[in-house]
């Protein structure tokens, strides 16, 4: 069995980090999505709801696990915290194994380590793969537009959860994504329960989603985020 260095275990839980920024803020929840009259629906109503739905969530919070397991390695690398979006705004709050800050606000992004001393900022933007996801969290991609989607099992049935997969149209770090939403007691819909990321290297990264909270009112002082003083500031493309 191989020992993982604690630079890989960092890397690999940044990296499903940028990508599950992109999906949890663009895609929390979809509406009823069949009629008593189908039995299932169709892939372009999914897809329509997804987005008409997105317009009813002012905020949203939720605790998540992160597994990341890594290609030729034994033992999965677990982190565990709290996801915070209003419109726009992120706070991936990372409590295990250590205390991590990601701040999403407009078009950039703040990564703020404690025990490191220092905060790493970024904006969103560009042509680039990197910022692929990204640009998707700031409205300016569409879930077809960028995946070609189906359904990962099957058309769905009323009532029941709801499985997408996606491939992406052009070359990134991923093979395919496979997104799960269950029905939410608190809007008419489904809200998003897990996100698995399957990686060109072989890594596969899961975020589960528990204790979801919508429209509870978030404080915009929540997304809000000024390094204290004595940390570096690290400017990143």
């Amino acid at each position: 069995m191989k020992t993982r260095p604690c630079s890989l275990k960092k890397s690999a839980a940044l990296n499903i980090l940028f990508w599950l920024i992109a999906f949890s803020l663009n895609f929390p929840a979809i509406s009823s999505i069949a009629s008593p009259e189908k039995p299932k629906t169709t892939l372009k109503k999914v897809l329509t709801e997804i987005s008409n739905t997105y317009e009813q969530i002012a905020d949203l919070q939720a605790d998540f696990v992160q597994t990341v397991e890594i290609y030729d390695f034994n033992t999965p690398y677990v982190s565990t915290g709290k996801l915070s979006l209003k419109k726009g705004k992120m706070l991936w709050d990372y409590e295990e194994p250590g205390k991590q800050l990601i701040y999403v606000n407009g078009l950039g992004f703040q990564f703020y380590v404690p025990d490191h001393k220092q905060v790493i900022r970024s904006r969103i933007g560009g042509q680039s793969d990197a910022h692929l996801p990204l640009k998707l969290l700031s409205g300016l991609g569409q879930l077809d537009q960028d995946f070609e989607v189906s359904f990962e099992i099957e058309a769905p049935k009323p009532g029941g959860a709801v499985h997408l997969k996606l491939l992406p149209k052009k070359a990134m770090g991923l093979t395919h994504i496979v997104i799960t939403f269950i029905p939410s007691s608190q809007i008419k819909g489904l809200v998003i329960d897990q996100v698995i990321l399957h990686e060109k290297n072989g890594n596969i990264s899961t975020s589960t989603f528990n204790a979801v909270q919508i429209n509870k009112g978030l404080e915009d002082s929540l997304f809000e985020f000024t390094p204290p003083e004595g940390i570096a500031v690290i400017e990143a493309p």
